[in-house]
């Protein structure tokens, strides 16, 4: 089995895109009926269009851009909102934190 060095193991740009599209899919899941119609609004008026801010700049390659950073923290502070509302939500606000943890290193190390 060989041995894989550790900067081969950091979150590149596309496998931050990658969990990114995985956000999306799973708010998209949730957004679907026959979903409240309050928590599909802010999914689909404010959280999706955040994550999808920051995938502009993800996709380009810039991942030192201040956009992804924000356009992730707002919709990780919506997604935290629907957590505390009901604990179901609870997963899409991990997958979250996750993206954000993950654009955070390869910001550092791209």
């Amino acid at each position: 089995m060989p041995i894989n060095e550790a900067e081969g193991l950091w979150p590149t740009g596309p496998e931050v895109l990658i969990t990114l599209e995985e956000a999306v899919q799973m708010a998209e899941e949730i957004a679907a009926p026959p979903a409240e119609r309050w928590v599909a609004r802010a999914i689909s008026d404010k959280l999706i269009p955040n994550l999808y801010n920051a995938r502009t700049y993800l996709e380009v390659g810039q991942l030192s851009s201040p956009e992804i950073r924000l356009g992730i923290l707002h919709a990780r502070i919506e997604a935290g909102e629907l957590a505390n509302s009901d604990p179901r939500y609870a997963p899409l606000y991990s997958k979250i934190r996750v993206l954000a943890e993950e654009a955070e290193i390869a910001r550092r190390m791209g």
